[in-house]
């Protein structure tokens, strides 16, 4: 799919760059370089995504709005270290914000998110979506996905997506490999409207896609991956989603039915958990309160109802073989699955 792409005029080296970038590649084809406002506006219909610059002093949030309102994709572009031009793209709601020094190919894919959803496909829903969240500092919460997702993968079609944007580490855990991955899967979908076999990864009789981790590249979109989540359901029965602890995490429970809030059993992993249920927006949550120690179990779970005022669903022990599992490729241990795997299957 060819992306139709307005930028707005730059003395920046970006634009001339991106347009001739755009003369010989077939990804994006540039229809307008706009001088003016009205110069968008005359183009607005034949446009899926704008390009601006965040030091143009006639693009506003207003503005910005307005064209996100009207369906149309916008990537801004801003001086590197220019916060106010920063915050100015932000409010106005643009979708991805690459600085300056971003290169064409990194900035091509910015637009390639930035794009509206086109899917070819209109499959109805079938399955149901889990997602597993925890606070930051490294609860367990991939751990716990993937114990979750092999217990009723037996008996029902399952795939786990690795959507933990900061850290993603099911492809190490489970000894994949990186590619392809949730980036891959995302821009599918975009194009196709499906996820194929080729962007599946397959192994203890599990479907998996792994997560983007692209060191050169800009960080997966957040709503690209609500794209993903919201499709899973049309092809999966269910779809265990580990979103991990990062800063968008929560964004994505509206796109999930039930969820599994990951708690360590450490007075800073439940106070970590405790602001997390605060914000908290979406179904209400399994807690599985993970690492407990036996000479501490009762006061942990006292401490996880008191500040997070959420009873405990599971309560696991801290062992050294699950420690050990989760170091190595193979699958989950067993103690620690079993425990995983009563919280049943989602409604």
């Amino acid at each position: 799919m060819t992306i139709a792409v307005a930028t707005v005029l730059s003395a920046r080296e970006w634009e001339p760059g991106l347009v001739s970038h755009a003369r010989i590649n077939a990804a994006i084809r540039v229809v307008v370089r706009a001088f003016q406002p009205q110069d968008i506006e005359r183009h607005i219909d034949d446009v899926d995504v704008i390009v601006v610059g965040g030091e143009v002093s006639w693009v506003t949030p207003a503005a910005l709005a307005s064209w996100r309102s009207r369906g149309v994709g916008i990537v801004g572009v801003v001086p590197d270290g220019d916060q106010p031009a920063h915050q100015l793209l932000v409010l106005g709601g643009v979708d991805e914000v690459v600085p300056e020094s971003t290169d064409v190919a990194a900035l091509v894919q910015a637009i390639r998110f930035a794009a509206p959803h086109t899917s070819k496909t209109t499959s109805e829903r079938r399955g149901a979506v889990v997602g597993v969240i925890g606070a930051r500092g490294a609860p367990g919460c991939t751990e716990v996905a993937i114990s979750y997702a092999m217990a009723h993968s037996s008996d029902r079609a399952t795939v786990l997506v690795d959507a933990d944007l900061e850290a993603p580490s099911i492809a190490v855990r489970l000894g994949l490999r990186p590619r392809p991955d949730l980036s891959d899967a995302a821009d599918h979908i975009r194009s196709e409207g499906v996820i194929d076999g080729a962007h599946i990864h397959v192994t203890h009789g599990l479907d998996v896609v792994v997560g983007s981790h692209r060191p050169d590249e800009i960080t997966l979109a957040p709503r690209l991956v609500g794209e993903v989540l919201r499709y899973v359901p049309s092809r999966w029965d269910l779809g265990v989603v580990d979103l991990g602890a990062s800063a968008s995490a929560l964004d994505h429970l509206e796109s999930v039915d039930e969820a599994i809030l990951v708690v360590d059993a450490s007075a800073l992993g439940i106070v970590r958990a405790a602001r997390l249920v605060e914000q908290w927006i979406g179904p209400a949550p399994a807690l599985v309160l993970n690492r407990v120690t036996p000479t501490t179990r009762a006061q942990s779970i006292e401490a996880v109802r008191t500040w997070t005022g959420l009873e405990p669903a599971v309560v696991v022990a801290d062992r050294a073989r699950v420690r050990r599992a989760a170091c190595s490729a193979s699958a989950p241990e067993r103690r620690f699955s079993r425990a995983v795997a009563q919280l049943g299957e989602p409604l």
